[in-house]
């Protein structure tokens, strides 16, 4: 199972859930003041032969759901 990244809009808590791909886009639960949060957009590191290839910046973090708002 896959693990998401979602942010709460009302507290501002990021938290990762661990969901099967069939709940993938649904919202989850804060578990600080139980609002529905949104997926965020992760990164992931990847191996390339014997080493871990990871980002050299920091996440952008941004939900999909601004991310629509801001191509209008």
């Amino acid at each position: 199972m896959p693990i998401y990244e979602y942010r709460c809009p009302s507290c501002g808590k990021d938290f990762e859930l661990m969901r099967p791909f069939s709940k993938a886009d649904e919202p989850a639960a804060c578990p600080q003041c139980g609002a529905a949060a949104e997926k965020l957009l992760s990164v992931f590191a990847s191996t390339a032969g014997f080493g871990i290839k990871v980002p050299e910046k920091a996440a952008f973090r941004e939900s999909p759901k601004s991310r629509k708002r801001s191509r209008k």
